[in-house]
């Protein structure tokens, strides 16, 4: 066996070294060269057409491997010529765009049905690890678009990633050897024979391809091997009957898929909280996602000052870490694998949050809050969208931890015919109970208590319906209206109270540029004019703290605003804070205090200032008469407080 891995690995490496030099003489005389732009890191054209390199060396070395040892059983004929069918229509897509870009659109239905050949040649994702039991939930007719989504993800996460010499290719080797490896483990030789024919044509590329690159894989490298390791990953997770069996994939691939969700949401979120003064329609939007930025993680890490090479070699050991954490989860393949894994989510989240990307601190920088500005989210018919959303989810999870045997739970006719009804009921409560009268930003108690009134008629009414529908309905019983009840209003609120969490998060925000401010005498009133002048662009002010003389607060927290100390710490506290004014809210400050403030202040240089608040007449002209409300207005000048002594 050793001499047959050994055959199967020599000769794809031989034929890749062979072949490689041939096709950059070829993508020279077909002008498939790579110009640099603004976008490219490197300064000069370079020859594409790597993957005709890595594909005829996969090949042809997969033919011979047969003719010479026919004992070699690799595949039944008619699967192995769907597979060379829809592997071949990837390559000559990758080469089309290479010569003549092609847009989005044409490459997803290229891929679409590169990958439906592949569904229909039996290789497909029918279960998913349920997150409840760990136990394998089939996912009956919604296979189809979970294959489909698999494989043209990962074909696409490649082609994102392949920006740096070598890049992808290198992690495309790691992969590789990675199945290669847990299919062994497995003693599952098909998958194993052909990743390591992948693992000796992607090694002899890498021979031109390392920096300084010779030759780049073009679209019609990383589409391929994007594609084949998507059928790979797939073909060796079906092997394995474990709960953890379908993460093995995932985290074998794990660098090229946290690139590509990264990408989408930056992208997503940049999109739509876009200042553009020429708002563009919702799919142009959503097209936007898919074009090409400089915003990926090697970008990211060549922004701090880090090298080509350098970052390359980073690259390839997280993909390394990635794939010894796949390897953890299958030897575990128990309960064991679950700190594992959150091991491995935590380490993934810290990386992520070095990189510094500013759309990913949403919680954070408020980036999110001007959505709520959009007319289509302040409609009512967003809201309903969102509440169907919440009812839908609520019954599935709902009726799946309610299920006798959860194992055997599918989605069949009798679910959408019970999720029909439920979605039914229970949206008519909600739409007749008015909640859609209220906004998502201005919620008050009674405003909720009265959401938490309609959610409860309406799980009331389901169980009415279904009683006359059914006359046994034998699991919606007090567990399942009690565990919907409970999932429904969480939802539901949820949604509605995510604009007020955002707004609390974003007061931990840096204050990019703003005033910073500390705040002194903030009572109930002067905090709500704290929320108010925080979400208003207009005043340009960051509260860094509240001054509050009860000792008991110190180091507390009032509506997000850390309490900092008493006017006494205040000297200690500006060697350590950045401070631009002192906000004043308290009218009734003796003169000692107003005076040794306003000592400290002039000692640092930093003016103190107080609101004035109070309601102009309002005065009518004519039909066309304008009225000004001051709701309230900062003192201006530097020696406010010195008037305020006299």
């Amino acid at each position: 066996m050793l001499s047959q891995f050994i055959i199967i690995f020599t000769i794809p490496l031989l034929m890749s070294l062979v072949l490689t030099p041939a096709i950059i003489s070829l993508a020279k005389y077909a002008g498939a060269m790579d110009i640099p732009n603004e976008r490219k890191v490197h300064k000069f054209p370079i020859p594409r057409l790597g993957g005709l390199a890595i594909y005829l060396s996969f090949f042809i070395s997969l033919v011979l491997c047969i003719y010479f040892n026919p004992t070699i059983n690799f595949i039944n004929p008619s699967t192995g010529i769907m597979l060379l069918v829809s592997l071949t229509l990837v390559l000559i897509l990758g080469i089309w765009d290479d010569i003549k870009q092609i847009s989005p659109g044409k490459k997803f239905i290229g891929q679409w049905l590169a990958a439906t050949i592949v569904y229909l040649a039996g290789f497909r994702i029918s279960a998913i690890t349920s997150p409840f039991d760990l136990e394998l939930m089939n996912l009956g007719i919604f296979d189809y678009p979970a294959t489909i989504l698999w494989i043209v993800g990962i074909t696409n996460a490649f082609n994102l990633i392949d920006g740096l010499d070598g890049l992808a290719s290198g992690i495309a080797l790691i992969a590789s050897l990675t199945i290669f490896s847990l299919s062994l483990m497995r003693e599952d030789l098909t998958s194993a024979f052909l990743s390591l024919l992948l693992v000796g044509a992607t090694l002899g590329f890498l021979r031109y391809n390392f920096n300084k690159a010779k030759i780049f894989l073009g679209d019609s490298g990383s589409l391929f091997i994007g594609f084949a390791l998507a059928i790979l990953s797939m073909m060796s997770a079906t092997k394995g009957s474990t709960a953890f069996s379908i993460l093995i994939p995932i985290l074998t691939l794990g660098l090229p898929i946290m690139d590509t969700l990264l990408s989408m949401v930056r992208r997503s979120m940049r999109s739509i909280v876009s200042d553009d003064e020429t708002p563009k329609p919702f799919a142009k939007k959503l097209v936007s996602i898919f074009y090409p930025d400089k915003g990926h993680i090697h970008h990211q890490l060549m922004s701090f000052g880090i090298s080509d090479r350098k970052v390359v070699i980073i690259l390839y050991v997280v993909s390394i870490i990635f794939s010894v954490g796949a390897f953890a989860v299958t030897i575990a393949n128990t309960i064991i694998a679950i700190p594992i894994l959150i091991i491995i989510g935590l380490a993934t989240f810290l990386g992520v949050n070095q990189l510094g990307y500013k759309e990913m601190a949403l919680l954070r920088n408020g980036t999110l809050l001007p959505i709520y500005e959009k007319p289509f989210f302040k409609s009512s018919l967003f809201h309903g969208f969102l509440d169907l959303g919440s009812i839908s989810l609520a019954f599935g999870i709902t009726l799946y931890l309610t299920f006798t045997n959860q194992s055997d739970f599918v989605f069949d006719n009798a679910f959408y015919k019970n999720l029909a009804i439920i979605s039914g009921t229970q949206f008519s409560v909600l739409f007749f109970g008015g909640i859609y009268k209220l906004t998502m930003k201005q919620l008050g108690l009674g405003d909720l208590l009265k959401i938490v009134k309609v959610i409860t008629v309406s799980v009331f009414f389901t169980w009415i319906i279904f009683s006359l529908v059914y006359q046994s309905f034998s699991y919606l019983n007090l567990g399942f209206i009690l565990l919907n009840f409970y999932l429904l209003i969480t939802f539901v609120l949820g949604g509605r109270l995510l604009f007020n969490i955002l707004n609390y998060l974003s007061h931990n925000d840096d204050p990019n540029g703003r005033k910073k401010v500390l705040v002194y005498g903030a009572g109930a009133d002067g905090l709500k004019i704290i929320e108010q002048i925080t979400k208003n662009s207009f005043y340009n002010i960051f509260p860094v703290g509240i001054l509050d003389d009860d000792p008991h607060l110190l180091g507390k927290r009032i509506n997000g605003f850390k309490i900092l100390g008493s006017h006494w710490n205040l000297p200690q506290i500006l060697k350590v804070t950045a401070v631009d004014e002192i906000l004043v809210f308290n009218d009734n400050l003796q003169q000692e205090v107003i005076k040794r403030l306003v000592k400290i202040a002039n000692a640092h240089r930093i003016k103190i200032r107080y609101p004035k608040i109070g309601l102009e007449e309002l005065q009518f002209y004519n039909m066309n008469s304008k009225y000004n409300q001051q709701i309230f207005a900062f003192d201006k000048s530097e020696s406010s407080m010195q008037n305020m002594m006299h």
